[in-house]
């Protein structure tokens, strides 16, 4: 279940809070500038299409309308560092298609929690990575064909990591 505002999903649990693929953890994909979510489910990428196909989307040079709500916005490169920076980091699930990882920043009594939800394919929209990998976008682009993300697996977290904009990745929205 995900409660719908300004264009976001929210997720209704926090991963840790869920077992399995932890579906009620996530959001929708995104591909980078273009604010239409897709499914984070299933074999292939369904709902709306922005262009006609998954693939024929164009290179944006920002993100003039995310999908946070009024308030919100996408975190910058530079955050996701400092969040890593400032954080404990932990990891749950079991890493795998029917037990999906998670990854835990707490720094107090304050902590985030992102699901390993994947990421869609530019050619094709189909899943990969699912339970596996974290990709989540950020409000900084990388020339024009590519955007900064978060990504991390049951290894390693890499905060400024780049991806072509055309792959749907999950989006956070920060205050």
């Amino acid at each position: 279940m995900r409660r719908e505002a300004g264009g976001a999903t929210f997720a209704t649990k926090l991963p840790s809070e869920c077992s399995g693929t932890r579906a009620e953890s996530h959001g929708k994909f995104y591909q980078w500038g273009i604010n239409v979510a897709w499914n984070t489910t299933g074999t292939s990428a369904s709902g709306a299409t922005p262009s006609g196909s998954w693939n024929t989307s164009t290179y944006p040079s920002n993100w003039n309308t995310h999908p946070c709500p009024e308030g919100y916005r996408l975190p910058t490169k530079d955050e996701f560092q400092a969040l890593i920076n400032s954080s404990t980091v932990s990891r749950g699930g079991g890493w795998s298609s029917s037990d999906y990882g998670y990854i835990k920043f707490t720094s107090g009594s304050n902590s985030v929690e992102f699901p390993a939800v994947g990421y869609r394919n530019d050619s094709d929209g189909s899943l990969s990575g699912a339970g596996q990998y974290g990709y989540y976008w950020s409000s900084v682009a990388y020339g024009s064909y590519g955007a900064y993300d978060l990504y991390f697996s049951s290894g390693s977290v890499n905060p400024q990591g780049s991806w072509g904009k055309r792959l749907g990745l999950s989006v956070r929205c920060v205050r």
